[in-house]
């Protein structure tokens, strides 16, 4: 039989749906992968793929094949876990994350992935929840820390923390609008928050329209939170995000809590990653993950997520 290379080799092919892919996936030609799946069908003796198909499509004996090559990972993940040590593991992780956990506990996740796994390099991409879904679905990144959890057949995701969602503004401003309605307040003035396209923004428009009648609310969507706290100091409007991203900013008095009657629901960020081969490093970076946001809520008073 085949090293795990070529069984490797194969469950790329199979599960990114073609030679190509597979080749970029594992840094090397498409030339070689052919090369690798024709010798593993010649040893078997039958035709893993389809080959008058226009796509890559498996046979049902490419089919069987997989689910064993799936479980073979699963136990080899499983024998890391029992056997390995961590330090002794190299090559790439690739973690998404969205950008109010850079603002609260990344840096500590960055210490102890450094600290388990010393010879894993962290390839970090930060971007919006919609984008990393679909990153992590194509398997393009490993494990995504984001605003939903992820729904997938394959997908391991569970809630990693929570954090208050709040209207915010310069304090100039706040004196200024002081004992205006809510209505009145933010219907006069822009709503400064995240690009409409995400949960939280989302949830805001909903929470306006129900609440106060508000149809049309005026929302910038900004998708850096350096911007949208830039134009908030500034006094262009009212900000709608989490207090945990401008921690430094409330406690100087530059910008304050707004005490409206509206309540935004919390912001929930999740943890999500496809199981298959390397599964004991995602697994255990994400671990590493929900570690980290206990920490931060133990320190800053928000609850903590329970498996």
């Amino acid at each position: 039989m085949r090293d795990l290379k070529t069984l490797e080799t194969f469950y790329w092919v199979a599960v990114l749906g073609g030679f190509r892919a597979a080749a970029a996936k594992l840094n090397t030609t498409q030339p070689a992968v052919s090369a690798r799946i024709a010798q593993l069908e010649e040893e078997l003796g039958v035709e893993l793929f389809d080959s008058g198909r226009r796509r890559t499509v498996l046979t049902t004996r490419g089919t069987v094949l997989l689910s064993y090559v799936e479980r073979l990972f699963q136990v080899k993940a499983e024998m890391l876990q029992a056997v390995a040590d961590p330090a002794a593991l190299r090559g790439s992780f690739r973690l998404g994350v969205s950008e109010t956990l850079v603002h609260t506990w990344l840096s500590d996740l960055i210490e102890q992935v450094a600290l388990v796994f010393p010879q894993i390099v962290l390839d970090i991409s930060v971007d919006a929840t919609r984008e990393l879904k679909r990153h992590l679905r194509a398997l393009d990144i490993d494990l995504a820390l984001m605003a939903e959890p992820l729904e997938h057949p394959d997908a391991r995701s569970r809630k990693l923390c929570a954090y208050p969602y709040r209207f915010i503004a310069s304090a100039e401003l706040a004196e200024a609008t002081r004992g205006m309605d809510d209505r009145s307040l933010l219907s006069s003035h822009p709503i400064i928050t995240y690009p409409k396209t995400t949960v939280s923004a989302g949830d805001l428009i909903t929470t306006l329209q129900y609440r106060l009648g508000l149809t049309a609310p005026r929302l910038w969507g900004m998708s850096s939170i350096q911007t949208i706290v830039g134009m908030v100091r500034s006094g262009r409007g009212i900000g709608a995000l989490s207090p945990v991203s401008v921690e430094a900013e409330l406690a100087s008095g530059a910008l304050r809590i707004l005490d409206t009657e509206v309540r935004l629901p919390d912001m929930e960020f999740h943890s999500a990653y496809l199981v298959g081969v390397d599964t004991y490093v995602k697994a255990a970076i994400c671990d590493l993950a929900h570690e980290s946001a206990a920490r931060h809520a133990e320190a800053h008073g928000h609850p903590a997520e329970s498996d």
